[in-house]
């Protein structure tokens, strides 16, 4: 029988969050995040396109190498988290990406702006965004505790999506007046205040408000490693959500190298639209994160996992559509968005609440960087055979190719339990 939540612990879950040390601060700095990410979203591409003139493969090759770092260092990151402090982490993580971001601006006002230059600042701000994401993900548990670990996770999309509503649009309203290199000041800006947020909410916390990773003995590099190896691969239900986040992850990294060429050449959309389809991804995911609650305490986790993964091929058919029916384009590429973005935060909040749930405080950081080396490590090939693809069989083409590969994610979730019941081993 599928798992329930008491709704009196589901009632009483926001005031306990407040209650806890350092979860308050955690959001402050989470929304200053989602600004940072919100600008840099639209500008970066725009900036490559009107300012460099790229083209299908050379967005392709920029977003991957947003990504590659979670194939190469995604590993030794989360060794390294299971034995540091993941706030100071965070906060010098933040602190590095927008200070890469601020060299985008400098180098076009210097009239030195290159490609390799914003493909080696993309890998700079991926990096920084991997520990980012993996330092609160480890952290939280620690934070809020792990009876509240659903509840908080759905919390922090919450603020996440509601700033992410405001921030592409303003964004793309900022590319028309200022151009998308300047742009670029307003997302370093907000990664600089998110390392400062930190670093006064948690400057003087105590310890106890903190993971301790150091109370446990410390061990080499290589039993690490096949610790965390042996804990990601042995449970079968996170088996089962690492192959289909890994087959989604893969058909958006496709998609989103062609992405916003499509919206460009075929749909004819301006910055200021781009920025509106943007901010309705963050409607999307603010939905699901109001939703995730309700729906796993009816359903279970595994049939809200299963729900959200068989929807989003059709989700993604909205795209293409959108270019082959005259008029509506638009109205199909928000009805997308929206979609899209609320099935993904009500999958990946399940997810979260199930890794959380199985593993100690100690294995957080390697259980994540391992989960993460194998959702998210085909993620540059992917962006790049995109591009190919956009560039060789037309953008149209390349769109439905994505529907395909979002529909193969539903398989592995057949070896769960029907029942949604969640099983240990």
């Amino acid at each position: 029988m599928s798992q329930q939540q008491d709704p009196a612990l589901e009632s009483v879950a926001p005031a306990r969050l407040r209650s806890r040390p350092g979860f308050g601060t955690l959001l402050v700095s989470v929304a200053f995040g989602a600004v940072a990410s919100g600008v840099l979203n639209v500008a970066n591409d725009l900036v490559a396109i009107y300012a460099l003139g790229a083209n299908a493969t050379q967005i392709g090759i920029l977003n991957a190498s947003e990504s590659v770092a979670f194939l190469f260092l995604a590993i030794p990151a989360g060794i390294m988290l299971d034995r540091v402090n993941r706030i100071k982490t965070m906060m010098w993580a933040q602190l590095a990406g927008g200070l890469a971001i601020f060299s985008i601006p400098l180098s076009w006002m210097l009239g030195v702006l290159s490609y390799p230059q914003l493909v080696a600042v993309s890998f700079l701000v991926g990096v920084a965004g991997m520990l980012w994401s993996m330092g609160a993900g480890a952290a939280i548990p620690g934070l809020v505790g792990r009876e509240l670990v659903s509840t908080a996770y759905a919390r922090k999309e919450t603020i996440d999506t509601s700033v992410g509503i405001i921030a592409p649009g303003l964004a793309g309203v900022l590319v028309a007046i200022m151009s998308a290199p300047f742009t670029l000041l307003v997302a370093g800006t907000a990664n600089l205040l998110a390392a400062a947020t930190l670093l006064w909410g948690f400057g003087k916390k105590t310890a106890a408000a903190l993971p301790a990773p150091d109370s446990t003995p410390r061990i080499g590099f290589k039993q690490s490693f096949a610790e965390g190896l042996h804990f990601t691969l042995k449970h079968r239900t996170i088996r089962a959500l690492i192959s289909s986040s890994a087959i989604t992850n893969m058909g958006l990294a496709f998609g989103s190298a062609v992405e916003t060429l499509y919206f460009v050449k075929i749909l004819g959309f301006t910055p200021q639209v781009i920025g509106l389809v943007i901010s309705t991804i963050a409607i999307g995911g603010l939905l699901g994160s109001l939703m995730v609650p309700a729906l796993v305490s009816k359903l279970g986790e595994v049939r809200v996992l299963a729900l959200s993964v068989m929807t989003l091929p059709l989700a993604v058919a909205l795209i293409p559509l959108a270019g082959s029916l005259v008029g509506i384009g638009l109205i199909l590429v928000i009805a997308h968005s929206v979609l899209y973005n609320a099935l993904m935060v009500s999958y990946n909040a399940t997810a979260y609440g199930l890794l959380a749930r199985f593993a100690p405080d100690e294995m957080m950081g390697r259980q994540q960087g391992f989960r993460l080396v194998f959702t998210m490590g085909p993620v540059p090939v992917l962006g790049i055979i995109g591009g190919l693809a956009g560039d060789g069989l037309g953008l149209q083409p390349a769109m439905w190719i994505w529907v395909a590969l979002t529909a193969f994610a539903a398989l592995p979730l057949l070896a769960l339990p029907r029942s949604g019941t969640l099983i240990k081993g």
